[in-house]
C-alpha cells in the first residue's frame, strides 16, 4: 500500500497542538521503529509521509518560527489533515487562501484532526455545523458564540463525529492521536512508540492508560 499522506496546515498554532500528535505518529512509524532498533515491529508500523502545508514562514507562541515544506498549490492529495489551535483573533481573520485550502482538502481526506482551538478554526469555516465537537474547554463559551450551530461539549477530552476528530487542549490532542493509533495498528507498535516518548495516554474521560494495559 502507498504511504499515508498526512498534512498539517501551517498556521500560528500552539506548538504542542501539532508537535505532540505528530510525535505520536512518527514514533509508531516504520521509519522510526527501524532507526531505533525495533525491526521486529517496524513492518507493522505506520507507513507515513508528513506535509507541512503553507505559503510562508509562520511565527508561533513564544516566538518560535517554522517553515512549510510544501506550498498549498503543490500539496499532494492528502489522506489526513491536522489543524492546530491558533489565537481567537486569527480565527476571526483566517486568510482566504488558507480557508479555501482547508475546505477543499476536508472533502478529500479520510479524517480531519483538530487540537485545542483548531476546533474553533474548523467551525469558523462551517465544517462542524450540526456535528458534535469540542475545543479547548477553557474557550467553550467563545466557541459557542462563534459557531452556535455546532454541538459543543466539554464532557469528553475529544469527540469523534463522522470524519472529524476534535480534541480539547494540546495534551488531549496527543491522547486522541494515541487512541487513533491503538484503534488502527498493532498494540505492540503503539506500546513501543509511546514508550519511546515516555508517554502513557489518557482515555476520552481523562483516565490514565498504563503502557502495561495497552
Amino acid at each position: 500500500m502507498a504511504p499515508i499522506q498526512f498534512g498539517v496546515i501551517m498556521i500560528p498554532f500552539q506548538l504542542t497542538d501539532v508537535a505532540g500528535p505528530v510525535d505520536i505518529l512518527s514514533s509508531t512509524s516504520i521509519a522510526y521503529l527501524e532507526e531505533f532498533g525495533r525491526p521486529d515491529l517496524a513492518q507493522r508500523g505506520i507507513d507515513i509521509e508528513f506535509h507541512y502545508v503553507g505559503d510562508e514562514p509562520v511565527t508561533h507562541a513564544a516566538g518560535f518560527k517554522s517553515q512549510p515544506t510544501v506550498a498549498m498549490a503543490n500539496c499532494p492529495k492528502l489522506d489526513y489533515l491536522l489543524i492546530g489551535g491558533p489565537s481567537p483573533k486569527y480565527i476571526e481573520e483566517i486568510p482566504p487562501a488558507i480557508a479555501n485550502f482547508v475546505r477543499e482538502r476536508t472533502a478529500e481526506v479520510k479524517n480531519v484532526f483538530t487540537t485545542c482551538t483548531g476546533g474553533m478554526f474548523a467551525s469558523a469555516l462551517g465544517l462542524l455545523d450540526g456535528l458534535d465537537a469540542t475545543t479547548n474547554h477553557e474557550a467553550i463559551a467563545l466557541a459557542r458564540d462563534l459557531a452556535p450551530n455546532v454541538r459543543w461539549t466539554t464532557e469528553k477530552n475529544w469527540v469523534v463525529d463522522g470524519k472529524f476528530w476534535t480534541a480539547g487542549g494540546a495534551c488531549a490532542g496527543m491522547d486522541m492521536m494515541a487512541h487513533w493509533v491503538m484503534e488502527n495498528y498493532d498494540q505492540d507498535v503503539a506500546k513501543a512508540g509511546f514508550a519511546a516518548l515516555a508517554f502513557e495516554p489518557r482515555d476520552v474521560n481523562g483516565k490514565h492508560v498504563p503502557l502495561s494495559e495497552i
